[in-house]
């Protein structure tokens, strides 16, 4: 007798269960609830890998190159023979930091502001043959070139003017001291590269 009350009991709730269905429409909806309060403010987060915070940069800046000559007067008629040619940019914020742990771009504009044509230094012209470099020292930054690539102007319009950007040393790399870079076991062993 208990055996079939728990079998009688287990189909009225399988009956019961199962009689429920979604028949019915969904009610109305209710209305929105307040706003609560906001939450507190998190913790500034670390500057991202890519931050430019202290990047600094020029404006388009005029250069005038001077010729580096050398006394080449080997019969006395005062010949003098130009070797390159020199501009000099005054950089205050290139500082010895910079110079150690950072990167710095210079930029020349081959033509106008309105129609730019910007390439890097070192910047070499196949078609003119012109060649211009930059070294840097604190606070300086010195052109070398093998002609006078002077910033011009015509018509009121200036050509050539140059711009440089300071890029401070962020993260520093791990040291890589002793690795021979091809050896390709180092090389593994060092960056702990997997087959």
């Amino acid at each position: 007798m208990r055996k079939m009350s728990l079998y009688a009991l287990l189909l009225c709730g399988i009956c019961l269960f199962g009689a429920c269905g979604k028949d019915g429409a969904a009610g109305p909806k209710g209305d929105t609830g307040a706003t609560g309060p906001a939450g507190p403010a998190g913790p500034k987060g670390a500057d991202g890998e890519n931050a430019t915070s202290g990047v600094i940069y020029s404006d388009w800046l005029d250069v005038t190159y001077q010729a580096v000559t050398e006394d080449t007067d080997t019969d006395g008629n005062g010949k003098l023979d130009t070797i390159f040619f020199g501009a000099q940019i005054d950089a205050p914020k290139l500082t010895d930091e910079i110079l150690s742990t950072g990167d710095i771009k210079v930029f020349i504009n081959t033509y106008s502001e309105a129609e730019k044509d910007v390439a890097p230094l070192p910047y070499t012209n196949p078609f003119s043959g012109a060649s211009i470099n930059a070294s840097y020292g604190l606070q300086l930054i010195t052109l070398i070139a093998n002609g006078p690539f002077n910033t011009v102007t015509e018509n009121g319009v200036k050509y050539q003017q140059y711009r440089y950007v300071l890029i401070p040393g962020g993260t520093e790399a791990r040291k890589a001291a002793g690795i021979d870079w091809n050896d390709y076991k180092q090389v593994k062993a060092y960056l702990h590269l997997k087959d």
